[in-house]
C-alpha cells in the first residue's frame, strides 16, 4: 500500500472535513463485535474509530502507514499504534480477536491481499465498513470548483499535488471473494444537516488540507470562487448508509 505522502499533508485537518461515526455505526460496530475484546483496527488513521471502540472497553491496536495521522491518533489517547503496511502486518497469526477496518480499501487496487491479512492476524471476526451513496451532489459542479480551485492555486505560483487513485470495491465484489457471514446496514455521518456556510467552509477545509497552501493563499483562492460561484460552493451535500461487512477469518483464509 501507498499513500501516506497524501495522509500525513491532509492529517492536520482531517477531523474537521469528516464528522465522526454515527451513534448507529458505533452501536452495530459493537454488536458485531461482541464476544471480542483486543481489535485491530488496520488503517486507524486519526481514531475516528478507535474513540469509540475504547469507549465501548474495546482494547484498541491501530495499524497505519501515515505518521501524521498516528500522530492526531496518539493526541486523542490512542497510544498503542504501529506504523505498518496493511498487506504485510508484522503480527503472528490470530494475534487479535477481531481485525476492523474503515474506509481503506479504496486505497488498494486489489482487496485480497489485505483481507487475506487481515484473515491471518485475527482469531474470531474481521469487518469491513463499505461506504454506500445514497445521495451525492458533488457531481460536474464540484468538480468543476475543484479543477477551478487547482487553476487558481496554479495561477497564484503554487502547484497542488494530484490526489491518490480511488477504487470503488463493491459488495459483490468483496463476495465473490468469500462469502461473509453478516452484511448490516446503518446509517452513516450526514452532511444534510449543515447550513451553507458549514458546509462552505468543510469543503474549503478539505481542499486547503489537500494543498497544502500558505492560510492567505488559501482563503484568496476561496474569495475567488465564491464571486465566480455565489450560490453553488456549498458542494458535498450528501447522505449515506454504510454496510458492516463481516466474515469469520478463516474463510477469508480458506478462500483467498
Amino acid at each position: 500500500m501507498s499513500g501516506d505522502v497524501e495522509f500525513d499533508r491532509i492529517a492536520p485537518v482531517y477531523d474537521e472535513t469528516r464528522p465522526p461515526p454515527s451513534e448507529e455505526e458505533v452501536r452495530a460496530l459493537a454488536e458485531i463485535l461482541t464476544g471480542c475484546r483486543t481489535i485491530l483496527d488496520a488503517g486507524v488513521g486519526t481514531g475516528r474509530f478507535a474513540i469509540p471502540l475504547r469507549a465501548h472497553d474495546f482494547d484498541v491496536l491501530g495499524v497505519d502507514l501515515s505518521l501524521g495521522m498516528m500522530r492526531r491518533a496518539r493526541a486523542k489517547g490512542i497510544t498503542r499504534l504501529v506504523r505498518a503496511d496493511l498487506t504485510r502486518l508484522p503480527f503472528p497469526g490470530k494475534v487479535v480477536d477481531a481485525a476492523f477496518m474503515a474506509h481503506v480499501l479504496q486505497l488498494v487496487p486489489d482487496p485480497r491481499p489485505v483481507l487475506r491479512e487481515l484473515g491471518r492476524v485475527a482469531r474470531h471476526r474481521v469487518v469491513i465498513v463499505l461506504p454506500e451513496w445514497s445521495e451525492r451532489q458533488t457531481t460536474e459542479e464540484g468538480r468543476e470548483l475543484m479543477r477551478r480551485y487547482r487553476e487558481l492555486a496554479a495561477e497564484l505560483g503554487y502547484s497542488l499535488p494530484e490526489r491518490g487513485t480511488r477504487y470503488r470495491h463493491t459488495l459483490n465484489d468483496l463476495s465473490a471473494i468469500a462469502p461473509p457471514k453478516e452484511v448490516r446496514v446503518v446509517p452513516g455521518p450526514s452532511s444534510l444537516g449543515l447550513t451553507p456556510e458549514e458546509r462552505r467552509g468543510r469543503w474549503g477545509t478539505r481542499m486547503y488540507g489537500r494543498g497544502g497552501l500558505p492560510p492567505e493563499v488559501h482563503a484568496t483562492i476561496l474569495l475567488r470562487l465564491q464571486a465566480e460561484h455565489p450560490t453553488d460552493l456549498a458542494v458535498g451535500t450528501r447522505s449515506h448508509t454504510e454496510r458492516f461487512v463481516a466474515w469469520d477469518p478463516i474463510d477469508l483464509h480458506d478462500a483467498i
